[in-house]
This record gives C-alpha cells, structure tokens and sequence, in this order.
C-alpha cells in the first residue's frame, strides 16, 4: 500500500506551533461541497479529530478544517470500480462533503484513520496490512487518552484564536434554536461614515467592523490599518451566495459563515485586525427614586415612607415572679392577683397584701 506523502521537516515544526493536537495521518486529497461541481486539492493533516486542509505542503496556515467529532455518517462510492480513485461522502453535524483519494490502498488508510478517530473504534473489514492495523490501535489508545484530559472548556487550535473568537457572539456553551445566522458581536448597523468615525474615535475596541453592504441585501467589512504613511481605511464587499459568503477579493473566497469572513481577516493579517467590540457599561449600585415614578402615580400607588426613629425604641419585660426558696408548700409569699401600674388594684388585692406583709413581719420578729 501507498505510504502518506510526508510535508517538509521546516512545515510540520511550525504547523505544530499553531496546534497542540497530534498529528496522526497526512497526505494529498481532493475535497469538495456536495453540489459543488469541481474538487479541488488539498494537503490534509489528521490532528487530533481534525481534519485541517492546506492549500499546498508548503503552507503554514491552513485553509479549511472539518471536526470529525460531528460525524454522523461516511458513505463510500464505489459505483466507478475501473478508476483507481475512491470518493467519500461524510456527513458532519451541519455539512456535508465529499473527498476524493488518487489511490485505493491509501483511500482505505484514511477510511480507518476518519473511522477510528471519528468513532473512537477501529471499524471492522478494513483491507489494511497488520502494522497499519497495529497503528490504527495505537491512535486510538492516545486519542482515548487526550479526550478522557481534554479540559472541558473549548479547545482552541486555530492561530488568532483569542481574536477569531472575540469576534463571535454567544459562547459555544449557550445553546439556543437555530433560527437566524449567528451575527458576530463586530456587527454594527452603520454606514460607511460611521463606520469610520467609530474606528477613528476609538481604536482601542478594534479596529474591523462588519456593516451591511450600500444595498442592504449583502455585507461589507470596514477596517482601520496604521501604515507608514499614516492611517489607511480600506472597505471589502463581503455578498451571500448558495451556502455561504464570498468575500471580493482578487481570488475571490467563499466560506460558510460571517464569523468565517471575519476569521479569514485575522488569519491573513496574521492578527493584526481585532474585530471593533465596544465596551459595556454596567451600574453597581442601586438608588432608590426620590419621587415617586410616573407609572405607578397613574396606576394610584403610592410610594410608603417608612420614618425612622432617632433612638431606637427599647423593650423592657417585665421580670418574672420567682418563688422564695424559704416558703412553704402553700407559698405566702406569692400573689396570683395582677395589678396593672395604670388601673387601681382591688380591695381583695390590698387585703391580701395586707394579711402577707403582716404575716412576714411576725416571723421577721421571731427570727430576731
């Protein structure tokens, strides 16, 4: 069987600066969009359970990358048996696309590497040699392992990452009903003369905005560059076509969504353009109106007042009456009749009292 095409020594070293993951397979292939008409080539590198695409072996940055992760399906074609190359269609989580191989033996290597990294499981009926077999287990060993200590916040691979990901809106965490197109956050519904005021006013929040395009039906992206001659404002048609946006340049790009527009910015300026984020305000204190609201006056509310006292009030209870540890079984000492300090005591109380502080005074005198 064919061996993968390796990409230059110098390459690989600074393809492995941009991207912790490991690299498992690598070597030339075809890709396409199922409805697109043409394949165009790529040098692929297998990292991790990503699939990046590179132009050519020599490029440093890469083009396109496909997560294996979201594969949900891979059909392989093979109504052509006369033709020495082999056509795959993967389905992912919101794409479908197609790769083609040159050569059968190699196509069916990258069929076990896609499989096994997709799956975390060697596929069986693989036409493979027992060392590729023996590789294919190996990888899936130390893919198990980088997973099972994959921190669970998002895994950034990609260069610029802190910039391409400023320029997202919701984290990948928030989950919501995928009803319209993420808009990144750089999104300003502006025009071109504001648009530039902003980048010039503060070009501490960035310096690239996304706007809508002169006829409202497509976009344009603005940014604010520092050249030697000075300060260069440049604007880019960026127009919706079938499956995506095409940016306007030379070689005209497509890609699959506005945050990828904006990534191709960072990627091709090597992350000297920021996408412009404004800085939110928030209040920390909460004050309480000295009026009351308008709303409320209509509705017949009114706002309570609650005075407060310049000494707080203070509460004294009333001691208990205890019982002497000197009296008897009948206690003469104890009075069962209540006599408020604001109502006059009864005459029953005063005789009582009477007869008991005369009674006390006795055994007083006999005691001395």
């Amino acid at each position: 069987m064919a061996a993968p095409i390796p990409a230059p020594r110098g390459v690989s070293k600074k393809r492995e600066s941009i991207t912790a993951l490991p690299l498992y397979y690598e070597g030339f292939l075809h890709k396409k969009y199922t409805g697109e008409k043409n394949f165009k080539k790529f040098f692929a590198e297998l990292r991790g359970s990503t699939l990046f695409l590179y132009s050519d072996d020599k490029n440093t940055v890469y083009s396109e990358k496909l997560e294996l992760e979201t594969l949900k399906a891979m059909v392989v074609d093979n109504t052509n048996t006369k033709s020495n190359t082999a056509v795959f269609t993967l389905t992912l989580q919101n794409e479908e696309v197609q790769l083609k191989i040159d050569n059968v033996d190699a196509a069916e290597e990258w069929r076990g590497f896609i499989l096994t990294l997709a799956m975390l499981k060697i596929p069986t009926k693989l036409q493979l040699l027992p060392g590729q077999l023996y590789r294919l287990a190996e990888v899936n060993e130390m893919e198990r392992e980088r997973r099972a200590t994959k921190p669970p916040a998002r895994r950034v691979s990609e260069p610029c990452a802190a910039a391409a990901a400023a320029a997202v809106q919701h984290s990948v965490s928030e989950t919501y009903d995928d009803v319209i197109t993420d808009v990144p956050a750089c999104f300003y519904n502006v025009s071109r003369s504001k648009a530039i005021e902003m980048l010039e006013e503060f070009p501490d929040y960035g310096n690239m905005i996304l706007r809508p395009g002169s006829d409202n039906l497509n976009y344009a992206v603005t940014i604010r560059q520092l050249l030697p001659s000075g300060p260069t404002l440049k604007h880019y048609r960026v127009t919706s076509v079938d499956g995506g946006y095409a940016i306007a340049l030379e070689t005209p790009i497509t890609v699959k969504s506005l945050n990828a527009v904006l990534e191709h910015f960072i990627k091709e300026t090597n992350c000297y353009l920021r996408p412009y984020i404004m800085e939110q305000q928030y209040d920390t204190r909460i004050v309480m109106p000295l009026e009351k609201p308008p709303l409320l006056a209509k509705m017949g509310f009114s706002q309570k007042v609650v005075p407060q006292a310049k000494v707080s009030p203070m509460i004294h209870p009333r001691p208990p009456l205890l019982r002497s540890s000197q009296s008897s079984a009948d206690d003469d000492f104890y009075l069962d009749i209540d006599c408020p300090e604001d109502k006059g005591c009864p005459d029953a109380f005063k005789k009582e009292l009477t007869q008991k502080l005369q009674t006390r005074k006795e055994r007083q005198e006999k005691a001395n």
